[in-house]
């Protein structure tokens, strides 16, 4: 039976039908967001695009493509979201940090995602089972359906935050598997019936390979075929009950490939919660409550009600909220109301079950914050043919009252309309870290993370005095439950502290950073670097062997080791520590640095070239560097390449910067650096400057009468 015959349809060709079909999604997508464009990198961004060094493809070459594929931002040395990270290293490839060549990728992911979306949903409501109640309005429903989710603001996070391009491009290859799989099925030749197999495949390991997530792909194909190309019967149940559990065990053979058994172990699942604000149990009972809340978000986006970070009041009982129970009950009547229907509304209830069964790794037993917008990009794919399907139902209930057959159009063109213009205001906030942080701050208040982003990011922009300002201000507040614990506030209040030279203020906060949690290595590291430069070695030795105590592979850690040894004069254990520092960080500058020392005072003056030369291939005006260039040089008595570096040295470094450091040097200012011999230094400084022109004749007068004096 036809819901409503939309004359148009029948008179145009499958062709012109897709046609008119991508180009409206193109227009109405573009038009929506291209003021993404130019939107600026935001927090997560950084760690793991910004700062993740095996991103940064300089060549394209295997090895170090192959790096990308590991490029965890916590550097665990396991495969991370391999599909997207290699996309990621492709735009740092061509563009390096410009945000346009990004977003525009993750622009293009959206497009591609909302037409095989479209063509999925058109050929399913044209299979067998279905194509006699919604063959002749599919075209409708699958465009009105689509459009809806293209648009729908909640989309915004995943389109607009560039790394959330791993949620989006999860969710294309996704949609890109179910629309190959579906072809398949009603192919009638057997080499293309094969080939679509194989394109489904491809693009299901494309999407588990974007983000884990996926992993409820081959789950959601097996569903759609009992309910929408089998039927739904008790036989074919029967019959598929081993392929069932057999698609199951699919995600947690993928897990076990990339993350080893230890992911499934009670201390791997309970450790993830230690510092979070929930427990396991009160992140089960609260995640009903968000799932409704993700729905009337859906439903009901207006742009106050949309935020990078939600309040959510996390539930401790079955009652305490009351909301909680509720929100179960609600979740368990919908789903057996759906059930119950299924022979009947088969694609309705299949839809909804593909909403809830998209969230399930998401939204259970997994250690993550509680909610992000950004998760329904894949959930929600279905979730607006029903209402295109009532919307129709309600142009044929109408169709014989003209003021109805007005009203309903123009109805569908305001939420269309709505929609769209919601989701552009929205992506107005996305345009900078100021402006995406002062909304959320607005829209809740009482949350410490929306100021200690607007701290970092004042930061960042060298506003020390609003940085702090926000910093205290997020203290003041309680941890929320989806959002940071207070140790990193006081890890970033203490570094701003450093920054202005409040020494005993950033110990303070390093301190208390390590009281909430004791094994944050980074507050131990730069507790360490403190100290060193109060001149307490003893004490830095101590925080450094407790940061690595937690993270052995810490470069910074190993060299900061190593610089500690060398003020107490063991050569042989700083060598060691600056040669792990490189074994863990291949390209570490200062570890470059600290061996070229070494090498210096062992007399081993050729490695102690090519190190500090390495070191000053990273930073060539790096004026420290240099002295000790010069004092090896010379001890070597390499005079040939000794005056060719002094000639460069006062080339490219004004000669106010070489005295101001060599006033520092001489009153003993510089505590946490190893100085060069001044003795040395004076006198062919003098002599080279004695060589140059006569206004800096001046500077070879003075060093060379310091050089006496010393």
């Amino acid at each position: 039976m036809e819901i409503f015959n939309l004359e148009p349809e029948t008179h145009l060709t499958p062709c012109r039908k897709n046609v008119f079909a991508i180009v409206t999604i193109f227009i109405i997508v573009i038009a929506i967001y291209s003021n993404t464009l130019n939107a600026s990198w935001h927090f997560d961004d950084a760690m793991n695009i910004l700062d993740n060094k095996p991103l940064h493809l300089k060549e394209l070459n295997w090895q170090n493509i192959k790096k990308t594929f590991f490029a965890s931002y916590d550097n665990d040395g396991e495969i991370y979201r391999p599909v997207a990270c290699f996309s990621f290293a492709l735009n740092y490839y061509f563009s390096k940090d410009n945000v346009f060549g990004y977003h525009f990728v993750n622009l293009s992911i959206h497009l591609l995602t909302s037409i095989f979306l479209f063509l999925f949903i058109y050929h399913s409501l044209n299979l067998p089972l279905l194509r006699a109640k919604y063959g002749p309005n599919s075209y409708f429903i699958a465009l009105l359906a689509t459009v809806l989710w293209a648009i729908n603001p909640i989309q915004s996070q995943s389109i607009t935050y560039i790394v959330q391009r791993m949620a989006s491009m999860a969710g294309m290859f996704y949609i890109m598997s179910m629309y190959f799989y579906l072809k398949a099925r009603i192919c009638k030749l057997n080499l293309l019936k094969v080939t679509f197999y194989f394109f489904c495949f491809i693009a299901g390991i494309l999407a588990f390979g974007s983000k884990e997530n996926a992993a409820m792909l081959p789950i959601s194909i097996y569903l759609f075929d009992l309910f929408l190309i089998q039927g739904l019967t008790k036989e074919n149940i029967r019959k598929n009950s081993l392929v069932f559990l057999i698609l199951i065990l699919i995600p947690v053979v993928l897990a076990l490939i990339l993350k080893g058994p230890s992911i499934f172990s009670t201390k791997h699942l309970f450790s993830g919660y230690e510092h979070r604000a929930f427990t396991l149990l009160e992140r089960l009972l609260t995640e009903p409550r968000i799932i409704i809340f993700y729905i009337t978000l859906l439903l009901y986006p207006m742009p106050d009600r949309l935020c990078i970070t939600h309040d959510i009041l996390v539930s401790h009982s079955l009652i305490n909220p009351l909301t909680t129970i509720i929100a179960i009950f609600t979740i368990l009547i919908i789903l057996g109301l759906t059930i119950m229907k299924s022979k009947k509304w088969p694609f309705i209830s299949y839809c909804i079950i593909f909403f809830f069964i998209n969230h399930l790794i998401e939204s259970s037993i997994f250690p993550l914050e509680l909610i992000f917008e950004h998760r329904n990009y894949i959930p929600s794919m279905l979730f607006f043919v029903p209402i295109a399907i009532i919307l129709l139902r309600m142009i044929k209930h109408f169709s014989n009252k003209r003021s109805m057959q007005i009203i309903t159009p123009f109805f569908i063109i305001f939420i269309l309309v709505g929609q769209g213009h919601s989701s552009l205001m929205r992506n107005f906030i996305w345009k900078t870290e100021e402006t995406l942080w002062m909304d959320a701050i607005d829209k809740n208040p009482k949350l410490p993370r929306p100021y200690h982003n607007l701290g970092r990011h004042y930061g960042n922009m060298g506003y020390r005095e609003k940085e702090i300002a926000l910093y205290q201000q997020a203290l003041t507040l309680e941890r929320g439950a989806n959002t940071i614990t207070h140790h990193m506030t006081h890890y970033n209040l203490a570094l701003a502290y450093m920054k202005i030279n409040q020494q005993e203020k950033a110990v303070e906060h390093f301190r208390k950073a390590i009281e909430i949690a004791p094994g944050f290595y980074n507050a131990y590291n730069n507790l360490g670097v403190l100290m060193i430069k109060q001149g307490k070695y003893d004490e830095a030795f101590n925080n450094f062997i407790k940061a690595l105590s937690y993270d052995n592979d810490n470069a910074r850690a190993h060299n900061n080791l190593s610089s500690v040894l060398l003020k107490k004069g063991r050569l042989e254990e700083a060598l060691i520590e600056s040669k792990k520092a490189l074994a863990a960080e291949k390209d570490f500058p200062p570890a470059f640095y600290n061996l070229g020392i070494i090498y210096k005072y062992k007399k081993e003056f050729s490695k102690a070239k090519y190190y500090l030369g390495l070191a000053l291939e990273k930073n060539r005006k790096d004026i420290m560097t240099r002295f000790h260039m010069i004092e090896t040089l010379f001890l070597a008595q390499d005079e040939e390449s000794l005056n060719k570096f002094l000639s460069e040295t006062l080339l490219i470094i004004p000669p106010e910067k070489l005295s101001a450091l060599i006033r520092d040097i001489a009153a003993d200012n510089i505590p946490d650096n190893e100085t060069p011999n001044l003795q040395i230094i004076l006198p062919l400084l003098g002599k080279a400057y004695m060589q140059r022109s006569c206004t800096l004749r001046k500077y070879g007068y003075q060093y060379l009468e310091k050089g006496k004096k010393k």
